[in-house]
């Protein structure tokens, strides 16, 4: 695991660019596991700098923004500037990523699939003091390295009487989804789904 994340935090940089880094062994078995325990926290993955270049490069660059809305099965479309953008991106940087509390407040552990040598690093907290519950961040093996390919985040508060869990996908240089789940009294009262698409390449 220590492995793993001393090539990612090292080669943040490469990543935001699609750069990727190097790829896990493979074994004959089809996958493998490591756990948090030996893996210094001082090499977590850093989310937030991965993100932010990746917001960074999206909002310079010259492609069209598209955002989808969806609510209670009802889609609406529209192309959308850089500003609203930004505005949904800063859901993707929780302050917990970039206060110092990230790596005080979770652990780490890390799975590999050997079949597709994709490697998946994941972070959760038991504190009630952070919105931010999990983070999953999956990578792939690309032409010489390993790539980052998406990352989840997971967030739960209340807001009045209701619990609010919302569930953040970035794919990588692609888009991003943000979904907004309403409960009340244990039931579910509401959802939304935003998706911002920037890149129409099919996936691979």
């Amino acid at each position: 695991m220590k492995y793993f994340a001393l090539c990612f935090a090292g080669a943040v940089l490469f990543c935001a660019c699609s750069d990727p880094k190097q790829p896990a062994t493979s074994q004959n078995d089809s996958t493998g596991h490591a756990d948090s325990g030996t893996a210094a926290k001082s090499h977590f993955f850093p989310v937030a700098e991965f993100l932010e270049g990746e917001i960074l490069h999206t909002d310079s660059a010259l492609v069209a923004l598209k955002k989808f809305t969806i609510v209670n099965g009802h889609t609406d479309s529209a192309f959308i500037q850089v500003p609203e953008f930004n505005q949904l991106a800063l859901e993707f940087v929780p302050r917990e990523l970039a206060d110092g509390t990230f790596e005080k407040n979770f652990t780490e552990s890390a799975f590999q699939d050997r079949s597709t040598e994709s490697v998946t690093l994941s972070y959760s907290t038991e504190s009630p003091k952070t919105q931010l519950q999990r983070v999953d961040v999956v990578t792939v093996p690309a032409v010489r390295n390993q790539r980052v390919k998406s990352v989840y985040l997971e967030k739960n508060y209340k807001a009045g009487d209701s619990v609010i869990l919302k569930k953040l996908y970035w794919y990588a240089g692609k888009s991003c989804d943000i979904a907004t789940i309403k409960m009340v009294n244990g039931k579910k009262a509401g959802e939304e789904h935003i998706r911002v698409v920037w890149d129409y390449t099919p996936e691979e």
